[in-house]
This record gives structure tokens, sequence and C-alpha cells, in this order.
């Protein structure tokens, strides 16, 4: 008890084996809490939950992901953008099989939007790009797979984007 609150307030116990397991717990704990705050923000659409998950488990392409398609969708296209190429970064320092799941859960994300933006139309000229040329990405991961369906998904999206205006 005594090697925990020493831990807790100068960062050390003094012993390095109890020092590696408290390490270990306050690192779980961040990650639960980076996971939980996430969830929230995802579930409210409260941006700054999102932030703040993302500042937390900043290697997180899945977290990064959702958090450039919640600004998208409210418009912050550039921060969007930001966000995405950021993710991009993040998902290169995993193995292969991660661009896929990375893909899935872009276009998972943005395809949450589209009803919304087919019903409303886009909010500003910014986004139609951005999001037509986002999903082209996407599914241009996904055609890797050598699927002739991404490949059409990725043309037709190609084409939204070079139309938008």
């Amino acid at each position: 008890a005594l090697e925990v609150a020493k831990h807790t307030f100068t960062g050390s116990s003094g012993d390095a084996e109890v020092d590696a397991v408290l390490g270990a717990r306050d690192m779980i704990q961040n990650l639960n809490a980076a996971d939980e705050l996430m969830e929230q923000g995802r579930s409210e659409g409260d941006l700054d939950k999102m932030a703040k998950a993302v500042e937390m488990r900043p290697g997180d392409y899945t977290y990064r992901t959702s958090y450039a398609s919640a600004l998208l969708k409210n418009g912050d296209t550039d921060m969007a953008q930001q966000e995405f190429v950021d993710a991009d970064e993040a998902v290169r320092g995993y193995s292969s099989d991660h661009a896929q799941a990375y893909a899935d859960h872009g276009i998972d994300e943005l395809g949450m939007m589209r009803p919304d933006f087919e019903k409303n139309g886009f909010a500003s000229a910014d986004q139609c790009p951005l999001y037509n040329g986002r999903m082209a990405y996407f599914y241009e991961i996904k055609a890797a797979t050598g699927e002739a369906y991404f490949r059409e998904q990725r043309d037709a999206y190609r084409a939204k984007e070079a139309a938008c205006q």
C-alpha cells in the first residue's frame, strides 16, 4: 500500500517491479477512459469528448477516423482533412491487414452520413469533395482485394468528387 501511495505521488515506488505493474495498470486505465470518452462522443456527437479521446490515444486510427467524420459532418472540413491525414499516418504503423479494417471503418463512418447528405445536400462546398474523395480513397484500399465491386464504388465516388461544385 505504501508503494502504491508513493507511486501515486512521485511516479515511482522505488521498486522496479511494482512500478512496472502500476505503470501497466495506469496504461489500461487510460485506454479504458479513452474508450469511454470516444463511445460517449460518438453516441452524443460530442466533438470535445472525441478530441480528448484522440489526444489520449493519438495512434488509434479508428478514433481519428470517427473524429474526422464527425468534424466533416459538422462542416469543419479543414480539421476533418487533417484528422483523416493523421489517421492515414497512424494506420501505417500497423500491419497491412489493418489497412482493410481502416477502410471498412471509414466506409462505415462516412456511410452513416450518406442518407443525410443525399436528402439535405452538403452544407458547404468543401464537404462534397472531401466526403466523396475520402469514400473513393477507402474503396481504393478495399480494391486491393481484387473485388470488382470495390473498384466500381471507387470509380463512382471519384466521379461524384469530380462533379462537386
